[in-house]
């Protein structure tokens, strides 16, 4: 484990302050929102902050749960599955060095409607955001 001196100072991004990594957020492809937001709704004892027939999203801490409608993804686009999106301090520089350790990219660093992101798949397939 590393010692507390090698944790970088926080930094600023869409989510607030982070550490080196921090999970921000977790997106769940569902079939029926508005019955999964119900769910959500009670666990969470907490309305969400926008949703509709297709989208749901609720904060829970600093953690944003978005729930999204199944639906075919786009060719070359993001794909519709269920993945978890961390906050870096730099999200190219966080690339470079997973590529550099040998980790297969998914996407490249890009940017989009909420900020910088790139994806890797887990070894055993799970789709991780690295966000900004």
């Amino acid at each position: 484990m590393p010692s507390l001196d090698s944790v970088p100072e926080t930094v600023i991004c869409q989510f607030g302050e982070v550490t080196a990594v921090e999970l921000v957020g977790v997106a769940l492809f569902v079939d029926d929102v508005p019955a999964l937001a119900a769910f959500y709704r009670t666990l969470f004892d907490a309305d969400p902050s926008s949703s509709d027939e297709s989208v749901a999203v609720f904060h829970v801490g600093r953690v944003e749960v978005l729930l999204h409608e199944t639906d075919e993804s786009e060719p070359g686009g993001l794909p519709a599955e269920d993945h978890f999106a961390f906050a870096v301090d730099d999200v190219d520089e966080r690339f470079a060095e997973l590529v550099d350790a040998g980790r297969e990219p998914f996407r490249e660093p890009a940017d989009y409607d909420w900020g910088r992101s790139a994806y890797f798949r887990a070894p055993d397939g799970q789709l991780v955001e690295l966000t900004g």
